[in-house]
């Protein structure tokens, strides 16, 4: 083993690789970080001798669609929440063995991207050094991602939309759909799938009168509100004051995405409006960069000794009411910012324009708001990829949160789910519900350790 990281992995060396003939195919269903990471250390693995993988990349959108704001979930101009070195390589002590990680290293990190000096990119690593090293925006992380595939990439993208996981012996069969054609069946059956990306937004439940239509005008959530924006900004135009007892502007959730919607509304010129913010704690935290969380990120052997009770408390450390830097900065300039201590209970509709927001605060009081503009921002589900598996109970498509919990503690190494039923099933890769294994493997933080785990259950 090198570094920190893969305890309990051993390196695998190069004579140690399946036959060239007999390639393994994998789909990955999202063309984000995550696909990047994974057809860059495939390349690699390739060229080394170790394994030969395939990887066929399934995004409707195009590669990095949902950081440049095509399809959501950010405008593109928000910075990243982490540096830049962290990148598809990162943490460089790869299981494959050093070899692997200088090459890693030097085809596809950032430094080689800004170094390479593509369009838009002509004065490359001194400018990024010299400004800083500030995190690149989304828009320009989505760039980066579209580079690394586009220089790694053995299969073409499918740019159609997954619909169906069906079992076909021991491997998957996949009908994929573009646009409102009818869903095509893939020729080519995968040894194993990676689920990635953050799934739908979260809803918080409607309660409406029979018949009612449901209301939509000024409700967003943490992702249509970025495809919605200029009837954001309409909505921020045509605000007309308030009385003391309402609200202008409600944000329900204190995490990454309630941070980057309050941030985009100051800078379009909310920031002396009354804001309020709706989450289980009354506070926003400063996340910054630490040498001992970090660590429990790049390395799993420390992660390995802490108990469910201390994971959980790591996690909600990091997620709950926590903002970047670089995004609190702006966020502290909000003269009219409050915290309200509760929980979004629905929203209760009086007709598809009126409708209020029912809240039960941490002293158990239920209050009403009655915003003029609400934004959902309590996440997204990371389970979303179930209903596309077929022939499963109805059971399985929508377990109940101590199921999923069970599902997550049985989690393979190699970040594929196990027990139950899955029990033969393909292997199905679900880093965005694997915190069990490791703190970093959902986010961006250890990308090629991310890799190196759902790679290395092939060899």
């Amino acid at each position: 083993m090198q570094g920190g990281g893969h305890s309990d992995m051993a390196v695998i060396p190069a004579h140690e690789k399946r036959n060239a003939s007999d390639p393994i195919e994998l789909a990955v269903i999202g063309g984000g970080p995550k696909a990047a990471a994974l057809t860059a250390k495939a390349k690699v693995l390739r060229e080394t001798g170790r394994l030969d993988v395939r990887i066929t990349i399934f995004e409707p959108d195009g590669i990095g669609a949902h950081w440049r704001g095509r399809a959501g979930y950010t405008d593109g101009e928000q910075r990243l929440c982490t540096l830049a070195e962290r990148d598809v390589g990162y943490p460089y002590s790869s299981l494959f063995g050093k070899d692997v990680d200088l090459r890693m290293a030097a085809d596809y990190s950032w430094g080689r991207f800004l170094h390479e000096r593509p369009s838009g990119y002509e004065h490359g690593f001194r400018t990024w050094l010299d400004a800083g090293r500030k995190p690149p925006y989304h828009a320009s992380y989505a760039d980066y991602l579209s580079w690394v595939v586009a220089s790694s990439s053995s299969r073409p993208t499918v740019e159609a939309q997954v619909v169906e996981l069906a079992k076909d012996d021991d491997l998957w069969r996949i009908r994929s759909r573009q646009g409102t054609d009818r869903p095509m069946l893939e020729k080519t059956r995968f040894h194993g799938v990676v689920v990635t990306g953050p799934g739908p937004a979260r809803q918080i439940g409607i309660v409406k009168k029979r018949g009612l239509t449901t209301p939509s005008m000024n409700l967003f959530n943490g992702r249509d509100f970025w495809q919605r924006a200029e009837e954001v900004r309409r909505c921020l135009k045509a605000m007309g004051k308030r009385g003391d007892d309402d609200a202008e502007i409600v944000i329900v959730g204190a995490g990454g995405t309630a941070a980057a919607v309050l941030s985009w509304l100051i800078g379009e010129g909310a920031r002396d409006r009354r804001i309020v913010i709706v989450a289980s704690q009354a506070s926003l935290y400063t996340r910054v960069d630490s040498v001992f969380e970090n660590r429990l990120f790049s390395d799993e052997t420390v992660w390995e000794t802490l108990s469910k009770e201390s994971r959980r408390a790591f996690f909600d450390r990091l997620n709950r009411g926590v903002v970047w830097a670089t995004v609190m900065d702006r966020v502290a300039t909000a003269s009219g910012l409050t915290m309200l201590d509760g929980r979004a209970e629905s929203i209760q509709a009086d007709s598809a324009e009126q409708w209020s927001l029912s809240v039960e605060r941490g002293d158990k009081t239920r209050v009403q708001l009655r915003p003029s503009l609400l934004i959902d921002a309590t996440g997204f589900d990371p389970w979303w990829f179930l209903s596309m598996i077929k022939g499963w109970p109805q059971a399985a498509a929508k377990p109940a949160k101590p199921q999923r919990e069970r599902w997550e503690r049985a989690m393979s190494k190699n970040l594929s789910l196990t027990g139950g039923p899955w029990k033969g099933y393909p292997p199905l890769h679900a880093p965005m519900v694997s915190s069990h294994i490791g703190p970093g493997y959902g986010s961006l933080m250890v990308l090629g350790a991310m890799a190196d785990r759902i790679l290395g259950a092939y060899i």
